[in-house]
C-alpha cells in the first residue's frame, strides 16, 4: 500500500511539473513589492500577480504598469520612468521610490515604515497605446525633487 501511494505521489509530481507555461514570466517570491518614498513611507506597490505588473498607490488606485526592461507607463500611455534594481527612476535618472533593503548613495531603505493599512485595489483602466520612451539617462543614486505621488500624475 505504501509503495502504491509513493508511486502515485511521484507520478503526480511529474505530471504537475510538466506544463506548457514555460514562456510565462517567473513571479518573484513576493506577490507585491512595496515602494517607499524618500521619507521612507509606503506610498505605492507593484503587484506581480497581474499580467501587466500593475503599480498601485497605497490607497488601491492603479496608476501605472511595468513593461519589459523595467519601463513604467501611465495607463494613458505616457512614459513615466524606469524600475531598475528595486528603484523607480524619473526621466532625469533620479530616484523617486525604492523597495525595502536598497542602500545606495542617498537611498537608504533599511529601516522602513509599513504600519499604514493598504486600501482595497480599484479596478484598473485599460492601457492606451504608449508613447516612445526618451533616451535612457545615467541613473543616479540620489533623490528626485519630484515626489512619488506627483511622479504618477498624468501630464
Amino acid at each position: 500500500m505504501k509503495k502504491l501511494l509513493l508511486i502515485l505521489f511521484v507520478i503526480g509530481g511529474l505530471v504537475s511539473g510538466c506544463s506548457r507555461d514555460d514562456d510565462k514570466p517567473v513571479i518573484p517570491q513576493e506577490a507585491e513589492v512595496t515602494l517607499f518614498d524618500k521619507n521612507i513611507e509606503p506610498i505605492a506597490y507593484i503587484n506581480y500577480v497581474d499580467d501587466d505588473l500593475t503599480i498601485y498607490m497605497w490607497d488601491g488606485t492603479p496608476v501605472a504598469y511595468l513593461e519589459e526592461l523595467g519601463l513604467i507607463y501611465h495607463f494613458n500611455g505616457q512614459f513615466l520612468g524606469w524600475y531598475m534594481n528595486g528603484v523607480i527612476y524619473d526621466k532625469e535618472g533620479c530616484a523617486v521610490a525604492a523597495k525595502k533593503g536598497v542602500v545606495r548613495g542617498e537611498i537608504n531603505m533599511n529601516e522602513t515604515y509599513e504600519s499604514v493599512i493598504k486600501g482595497v485595489k480599484h479596478i484598473k483602466p485599460i492601457p492606451h497605446v504608449h508613447s516612445l520612451k526618451p533616451k535612457t539617462p545615467s541613473f543616479r543614486d540620489e533623490w528626485s525633487e519630484t515626489s512619488l505621488t506627483d511622479f504618477f500624475l498624468p501630464q
